[in-house]
């Protein structure tokens, strides 16, 4: 003899649906029945990472410093080449003036009369001033008296601007030198008197 529907259901219980557990006040674990990290656990891995962040940040300052170094002497040599580019194609001397201040601040100036430079008054094609870019990058020989040509260097700058002839020619050889203001880098960027112009990185006691 069949039971009704009515008989076939699960009798409900006064919580709601039949065999469900009466709740507690307790908490359950997580879906693998893992608790949370201890004490212990946590001031072991936040001691691991202090000391990694100890170890890994002075190293990154350190990259940092040497590539925003390499990148001024790199900027430097390019507006030289501008320069000198520039002369050729207008006929006209162009040259290179630092202007001084903190860090590597230069402009690129077209010569109105090129037989008297005039750097107060020529017209300013180029004007660069990364020392507020690169606060730690300056013009500093930083113990080095010699180029990367072997020419020896008592500044860090020329004593007056570089100029390039309508050839494209430099008036006189000259050498720059650029690094970081703790002096563990060191850039030079030396061009002789017949044009030829050199970036090295000092390594060492030498040049590379």
């Amino acid at each position: 003899m069949e039971r009704g529907d009515d008989e076939r259901r699960s009798p409900e219980t006064a919580d709601g649906i039949a065999g469900a557990r009466p709740t507690t006040g307790r908490l359950r674990a997580g879906p693998l029945g893992q608790a949370g990290w201890t004490l212990m656990e946590t001031m072991v891995v936040t001691s691991i990472v202090a000391i990694l962040s100890a170890i890994a940040i002075p190293q990154f300052n350190a990259l940092s410093l040497q590539l925003q170094t390499g990148a001024a002497a790199t900027e430097l040599l390019q507006d030289l080449d501008y320069a000198r580019t520039m002369s050729q194609r207008t006929g006209t001397a162009h040259y290179i003036t630092v202007t001084g201040g903190a860090g590597v601040n230069y402009k690129v100036q077209r010569a109105v009369n090129p037989g008297a430079i005039a750097p107060g008054s020529d017209p300013t094609v180029r004007t660069v001033t990364l020392g507020t870019k690169m606060p730690h990058v300056v013009f500093a020989q930083n113990g080095v008296a010699v180029d990367c040509f072997g020419g020896s260097a008592g500044t860090a700058t020329p004593s007056t601007q570089l100029v390039f002839n309508s050839r494209g020619l430099p008036a006189a050889a000259a050498s720059y030198f650029v690094g970081s203001d703790d002096g563990k880098n060191t850039y030079v960027l030396s061009v002789t008197g017949a044009g030829r112009a050199r970036l090295c990185r000092r390594v060492g006691a030498g040049w590379r």
